[in-house]
């Protein structure tokens, strides 16, 4: 049998060693060798010498010759030796090879051939075998003896890149699906390519290569990429953002390396600096010089390198590409003129370069002028960057030859305005940063194109032009030249206007950049501008203005600038210099005679008969009156801060009694007007509704204030002028303002408009109700709260955009109104606004309610009555109602019994989905309301309100919509009960006809619902409605007033509803809901009653009368859960509903057995009930069929968090009883069944539930015997056993994580806590063990690290003198030390490290000490991670995903506080301290709010550093490292060292 298999063997062998001569032969076939080639390859039994290299070559051969015309094969075949070919490069049997050192090479014809295919895709579009010819280039590039072909080869690997870049590109710009195998070979390519790169030695070779063949497809690629066109792939958008962001790295460091190389630098100085400039350059001797600028530029300029429509782009987005790489290679201070001459030439290849001053021969589109100015910018900003312009040195070296290309550069982008982009406003800002002086030969035009004659509306566009403008003050103010730049400003304002209406002059933004720099100018030169806008008026602007619109306008424009700087000025105060003083009250002088009288002349004398005013005229009001305002707000704040200013009021010696009691006399805070005339010029401004109306009610207001400043509260005739004005003021917008419809207001009053007036009009109002409320009348009382409640209803549903959220809208004002705690104390106004609401309410019942007159709700709000508590005698007029409470009450009475009937008859008024949504608009505003500052009244109203609507409204609408709005009704009614005039409402209703009322009302909703009652908003309504019964019946025991007969009634109606339900069973129109419904009820009277009577502890006559009721409640209750199960379908889990019910009865049912103990009875051996009954709980049995469902259905649900929520709940209330357990009900059991909920979908909700688990785990603890806990424990060592890690169980891993960490929560003694702290080195190795291999595995990292972390700092916190060894605390730093910080979940894994680290420094300092390396290194870890993630990324600031950098900076901050508090064991290491962070700080610019933290820390370290440890430092370190250090103990001795050492005079 032996000598057959031999002889069988030796056969096969030879047969399959002529394998080769067959693959030659011609006469077998191509399917034939096909197959022995892929037999030969897989197979062991081919005895070949060098079997794998005769294969490669065969296929490599065949292919070659194939492509050559050597052979002819069917295109079938051909596809199939790719394959084969394939199949061969990816096998891991060749893998297997090369790592056993076996030698293979492949042919180099073979990477000629593929080069060429892919070439042959590029050009004709089309071929069919690409993913396998990638597939083939992926096999050879990724292993390092086959890419050989290409690397030794380095033409070939240049023409390969070029091939598939240029493919890539052409997929890109075609709408076909973007093969990411193509993006993944390309990477492997780039790779490949940049280590052969290095390995060059002709620099001027690869440059010839690499502009020739890949500078325009690299390009090309990286625009493509840059420009947001999306990978149109199968793979998801982070995969697709990975491969983009990646290949745009390797395209810049091929760039990098082959066209700036350092040998190059000698040829770009040949070609760029002029001989006469190169006199600090060094010269090199190369005999054959490169032309590079020239040839990048030709290159650049070539029309082939794209198609023509995005020509412009690609080279707008390579030229600022370029300059960054040039300047990363070259850019030191004795190449900085070099870099600008780079700077130059790359600029011409900009199409906006060849513009010259206002001709040009092919004008440009909007599209390449945006394209161009954002590369222009960044070609700036990387001049800012790189700091290669420095002023002093262009000009004494240079002849300024820098200066004036940024001159040419401002001068094209005034010459030529583009204010719709946003990157021409950035480019001039780069400029201004540059230097000032640029652009102030043409600053007039500039700030005529950028800013007065300048229409921006985008918000990105605004936001440039406003930090232009900004930058301009900012340059200004800061060389204290301010005034000459307002110069500039006044005399482009004065210019004739470009269009009929001139644009507002101080838009909001630019306002602010204004009033900032305000700040910061010394009073002279704001003094000085002041002037100049005074000069321009009175000698180029008032003489012309009659009649004259442009000059009207010209006036409008300088009062709005005269009006912003004197109201943003720093006011005088007691310690302004005199002469300031004195030229200030001057020029006020000046403003009143020379200004605001030559106008109110020229204006008096104006007589018009038309309806509208002439333009002139009513601009010129506009200015007079706000330049008056302006006067009269100035004035009044000047006299009031200092003493040195004399008012001109003051010399005319006007009093108050010098006033009439004309309301438009303002003699009193404006001298020099007579009352005829500004009567006149009233009327005649009365058709406006801009400025001047604004105005107009501003003077009023301020002579509001005087008057209240200098008389008594309620003197004569004062009063009655203040009760004029205020009326005058809230009646003069009255006509404009329906709340509708109203444009946003910046807040300036020069910028009003007959849109924004209403808003403007509004907000002083509102803003001013303090002054003005306690003189208004009734009616205009009413008017506001009218106006409050119509803005807060029309503009609820009016959003503002993102550039009008600093602008004042109608919605904010009535918002904050709403809000404040203002509105209450106005309680006349506040009780109409609450009217308005109700009769607002009644308007919504009004289309749908049968009779109206009958309504409650329309009574709540009659005009008749007056609903106000103590309504201030000034607002009780003779024609209002007469002042009396008791006909509120007794109307409210009538409200109450009304609300009952109704209820009683079934009664409703059906709402259809509209009034819904209408009235919870109305509900959502009261909610907004202070409820607990509600009068008693207003109060017992809107009790009335939410329990009519409740009570007496049926929803003929969706169901969800309708549990919405009773869920709301409640919701509120429970917040009423917790104010602190909840009491108010049992003056007009008994607790249980409320009660009863609003059962009954629910109860016959229910019938409505069908399918709702399993969802979360019926869960939700359950809440509510429980909700408020426990708070009212807790409101009725605190009153302690017919308790016991209001809870009988209660309780005798409730058990009639019991009945009812059993019956009903068989009923058509049972409704499950209803039962869940009673079964609420039942719950919160039970809930509350047990509350009560535990409060009663030392009353036995009140435990011994209600103790009854309780035993009433608890057998109500128990009936209704039985019946409720009986109802629930077989098999089907428990309703949520029903396990907080069950949680409620057994927790009263307990406190009734404890309470019946506590009362004696009659005599000695009397007791109200048996005693062998007093011992144990009613329902036991119950229960404990209760505890076996739950136990069944928990990891069922692991899903529904409200469903853990209270199982978890029951079980802690059932686990707290010893006499519920047994053989059956231990805590191991119940520690089973968590353990099963965590192992399943259950744990990742565990977060929401770890309260709830650690009062469970509490109770078992506690109750459970030593050799249970030694059982816990020992299951929880089992599932931290590593080996399920490798089982792929990290669920067993997780849970038993979690687990730990609630067990250390909970309070363990004696027995228990010794055999825990006797198994915690076994949990601390196996945490470790966990931790690392988490750290190894991309898809744990996420999930167990974090929870590992928290779970050991807990551990080492208990573990203070527990943990007796120092080694069991010293293996924690290995999870620290390989735990990786550069993942998404970066805060969570951070905060762990350091919960750890501090874990170890506060309570175990003595292994610290130890182990100090080591606690060192994990800090470092952490602080080279925040230098890292805060590092400056481009003009960013800090984005919303920083603010978790910026917590992880302060954690840092005041660890190295810790550190430093431990003085005498850290000096020795403290210098160490500062080498690690000066060495980390130099390698990244820090954003300013990180770096604030993190050099506040660092200087305590510096506190404990001696002078010789400085030394030491400056002479070890490198010296850039040096450098930084330096700086740091610079500032560390001028901001910090003086300041401790300041604190340390005090300190004792």
């Amino acid at each position: 049998m032996i000598l057959l298999f031999l002889k069988k063997d030796t056969s096969m062998a030879a047969i399959y060693s002529g394998i080769h001569l067959k693959l030659k032969s011609p006469k077998t076939s191509w399917e034939d060798k096909l197959k022995l080639a892929q037999f030969a390859w897989i197979s062991h039994q081919c005895f070949l010498p060098n079997k794998e290299q005769v294969l490669l070559d065969w296929v490599s051969h065949t292919l070659v010759s194939f492509y050559n015309k050597k052979l002819e094969l069917p295109d079938e075949i051909t596809e199939k030796l790719w394959v084969y070919l394939d199949s061969i490069l990816h096998s891991r049997k060749l893998q297997g090879l090369f790592k056993d050192g076996k030698a293979i090479t492949l042919r180099f014809s073979i990477a000629q051939v593929i080069n060429e295919r892919l070439s042959i895709f590029y050009t004709q579009k089309k071929l069919k075998n690409l993913s396998t010819l990638l597939s083939c280039c992926s096999g050879i590039l990724s292993s390092s003896p086959l890419s050989i072909v290409y690397t030794t080869k380095f033409e070939l690997l240049v023409d390969l890149l070029s091939k598939l870049s240029n493919i890539a590109c052409q997929q890109f710009l075609s709408e076909d699906i973007v093969s990411s195998q193509l993006f993944e070979v390309l990477l492997l390519t780039f790779g490949q390519y940049l280590l052969a790169q290095k390995q060059q030695a002709n620099a001027n070779r690869v440059f010839g290569q690499v502009t020739k063949r890949l500078f325009q497809p690299c390009l090309l690629l990286r625009h493509l990429l840059t420009t947001g066109v999306q990978l149109r792939t199968n793979d998801d958008g982070h995969t697709q953002q990975h491969l983009g962001r990646e290949i745009r790295n390797h395209v810049e460091a091929l760039l990098r390396v082959a066209v700036f190389p350092p040998e190059l630098l000698q040829s770009y100085t040949e070609e760029l600096v002029p001989e006469k400039d190169s006199h600090n350059i060094k010269k090199g001797g190369l005999k054959h010089l490169l032309l590079p600028v020239n040839t990048i530029q030709s290159t650049l300029a070539d029309p082939n390198i794209c198609q023509p429509t995005i020509h412009g782009k690609v080279v707008a987005n390579s030229v600022p590409l370029l300059f960054k790489l040039f300047l990363e290679s070259y850019n030191k201070t004795e190449n900085h003129l070099l870099c600008f001459h780079m700077l130059t030439k790359l600029f011409q290849c900009l199409k906006i370069s060849h513009l010259q001053g206002d001709h040009w021969n092919n004008a440009l589109s909007s599209a390449e002028w945006s394209s161009d100015l954002l590369a222009m910018e960044q070609l700036l900003h990387l001049v800012l960057s790189s700091n290669i312009y420095n002023v002093a040195a262009d000009r004494i070296r240079h002849k300024e030859v820098q200066f004036h290309f940024y001159q040419q550069l401002a001068q094209l982008l005034v010459n030529h305005p583009h204010a719709a982009i946003p990157a021409w406003f950035r480019c001039l800002n780069a400029l201004i940063s540059l230097n000032h002086l640029i652009v102030e030969p043409d600053l007039d035009d500039l700030l005529a194109s950028a800013w007065i004659d300048a229409e921006v509306s985008e918000p990105r566009t605004k936001k440039a032009q406003e930090s232009l403008v900004g930058a301009l003050f900012h340059s200004y103010t800061k060389l204290r030249q301010f005034q000459k730049l307002f110069e500039e400003v006044l005399d482009v304002v004065c210019r004739p206007a470009a269009e009929e209406l001139r644009l507002p002059i101080l838009p909001a933004g630019i306002k602010n950049k204004l009033c900032e720099c305000l700040q910061d100018l010394p009073p002279s030169q704001i003094l000085d501008v002041i002037s100049l806008i005074l000069e321009k008026c009175r000698t180029v602007i008032i003489p012309d203005l009659r009649g004259d619109s442009d000059m009207a306008l010209k006036l409008h424009s300088m009062s709005t600038l005269l009006h912003s700087v004197l109201f943003h000025m720093t006011s005088l105060d007691d310690s302004t210099p005199l002469p300031i003083v004195r030229r200030t009250q001057s020029l006020l002088e000046t403003v009143q005679t020379e200004v605001i009288q030559v106008l109110f002349n020229l204006l008096k004398n104006v007589h018009t008969e038309k309806a509208k005013l002439e333009v002139w005229a009513e601009k010129v009001g506009d200015s007079l009156l706000l330049l008056a305002c302006t006067w009269v707000a100035t004035d009044t704040l000047f006299e009031l801060n200092c003493r040195h200013y004399i008012s001109p009021l003051a010399k005319a010696n006007f009093t108050l009694a010098d006033s009439t009691v004309d309301i438009l006399d303002f003699s009193t805070i404006l001298p020099g007007l007579d009352v005829k005339s500004w009567k006149k010029i009233t009327k005649l401004l009365s058709c406006v509704c801009s400025t001047s109306r604004y105005c107009t009610e501003w003077l009023m207001l301020q002579k509001m204030k005087n008057i209240l400043m200098h008389t008594a509260y309620n003197a004569e005739p004062s009063h009655e002028i203040l009760q004029h004005a205020s009326a005058f003021i809230l009646e003069s917008g009255q006509p404009f303002f329906s709340g509708e419809e109203a444009e946003p207001w910046d807040g300036s009053a020069g910028s009003i408009n007959c849109l924004s007036y209403p808003t403007a009009h509004w907000h002083l109002v509102v803003s001013n109700l303090p002054v003005l409320f306690p003189y208004l009348s009734l009616s205009n009382t009413q008017y506001v709260a009218g106006m409050l409640l119509k803005t807060l209803l029309v503009n609820k549903m009016q959003m503002s955009s993102d550039d009008e959220s600093s602008f004042i809208t109608i919605e904010k004002v009535s918002k904050d109104l709403l809000c404040s705690s203002l509105l209450p104390e106005m309680c006349v106004l506040h009780s109409s606004f609450f009217s308005h609401i109700i009769q607002h309410s009644a308007g919504v019942l009004l289309p749908v309610g049968q009779s109206i007159v009958n309504q409650p709700i329309q009574q709540l709000s009659a005009e008749n009555i007056p609903w106000c508590d103590s309504p201030p005698s000034s607002q009780i007029v003779s024609t209002g109602p007469s002042y009396d409470p008791s006909v509120c009450w007794a109307a409210m009475e009538k409200v109450a019994q009304n609300i009952l009937s109704l209820a009683k008859k079934r009664s409703f008024i059906n709402l259809e989905e509209d009034h819904i949504e209408r009235l919870l608009d109305l509900l959502e505003i009261i909610s907004a309301l202070h409820l607990d500052s509600l009068f008693p009244l207003d109060h017992t109203r809107c009790f009335l309100l939410l329990v009519s609507l409740a009570v007496n409204t049926r929803a003929a609408c969706s169901e969800t919509l309708s549990l919405k709005f009773l869920t709301t009704c409640f919701h509120l009614l429970a917040q009423l009960q917790t104010s602190r005039n909840a009491n108010s409402s049992f003056k007009v209703f008994y607790a249980s006809d409320v009660l009863e009322a609003i059962l009954t009302s629910m109860f016959a909703a229910c019938e409505t619902f069908s399918s709702i009652f399993k969802t979360s908003e019926w869960d939700e309504f359950l809440h509510s409605i429980q909700t408020f019964l426990e708070y009212y019946l807790q409101l009725m025991f605190e009153r302690r007033r017919s308790v016991k007969l209001n809870l009988e009634k209660f309780m005798s109606f409730l058990a009639t509803c019991q009945p009812y339900a059993t019956n009903i069973k068989h009923s058509k129109c049972w409704s499950p809901a209803a039962d869940q419904l009673l079964l609420v009820a039942l719950t919160a009277q039970c809930h509350t009653l047990t509350l009560h009577l535990q409060q009663q502890h030392g009353k036995p006559q009140v435990l011994e009368t209600r103790l009854n009721l309780l035993e009433q409640a608890i057998q109500q209750t128990m009936a209704t859960i039985v019946l409720c199960l009986q109802n629930n379908p077989r098999g089907q889990p428990l309703p949520v509903t029903f396990i907080p019910c069950i949680t409620t009865l057994l927790k009263a049912d307990s406190s009734y057995v404890h309470l019946v103990s506590l009362v004696p009875g009659e005599s000695e051996s009397e007791s109200p009930v048996k005693p062998d009954k007093a011992q144990k709980l009613s329902h036991s049995e119950l229960y404990k069929q209760f505890y076996v469902q739950i136990l069944k259905e928990l990891d069922l649900a692991s899903g529904n968090v409200q469903f853990l929520y209270s199982s978890l709940q029951f079980l802690t209330v059932f686990c707290s009883m010893p006499e519920m357990y047994s053989a059956q009900v231990t805590p191991v059991a119940v520690f089973h069944s968590i353990r099963k909920l965590l192992l399943g979908p259950g744990i990742q909700f565990i977060q929401d539930l770890e309260v709830q688990l650690t009062e469970l785990m509490t109770q078992l603890m506690e109750k459970c015997t030593t050799d249970n806990f030694c059982t816990i424990l020992r299951l929880l060592l089992e599932d931290l056993d590593i080996s399920n890690i490798w089982k792929q169980n990290s669920k067993a891993v997780l849970s038993a994580v979690t687990l730990i960490k609630v067990l250390l929560s909970c309070p363990v003694s004696g027995e228990k806590e010794k055999a825990f702290w006797f198994s915690s080195p076994q949990i601390i190795t196996a945490l470790v063990l966990q931790a690392k291999e988490a750290s190894q595995d991309a898809a744990l990292l996420p999930t167990l690290i974090v929870p590992v972390l928290e779970t050991v700092a807990i551990l080492l916190r208990r573990g203070e003198g527990m943990l007796s060894n120092p080694h069991h605390v010293t293996l924690v730093f290995s999870i620290l030390l390989t735990a990786p910080l550069d993942q998404r979940d970066y805060g969570s894994i951070f905060l762990g490290i350091h919960e750890v680290l501090f874990s170890i420094l506060q309570c175990h300092p003595k292994v610290m000490l130890k182990a100090a390396p080591s606690f060192l290194n994990s800090f470092h870890r952490l602080v080279v991670s925040v230098m890292h993630e805060g590092r400056q990324k481009g003009n960013r600031g800090i984005a919303d995903e920083s603010e978790v950098i910026l917590k992880c900076a302060h954690l840092v901050e005041r660890m190295y506080t810790y550190i430093a508090a431990k003085t005498e064991e850290f000096t020795v290491l403290s210098p160490f301290i500062v080498a690690q962070y000066v060495m980390e700080l130099q390698k990244v610019t820090l954003h300013p709010a990180i770096k604030k933290h993190l050099t506040e820390g660092i200087y305590h370290i510096l506190d404990l550093c001696l002078e010789r440890d400085i030394k030491f430092l400056n002479a070890t370190l490198p010296a850039g490292v040096r450098e930084v250090l330096k700086e740091l103990y610079r500032d560390y001795n001028h901001y910090h060292k003086s300041l401790k050492q300041g604190d340390e005079k005090y300190t004792a």
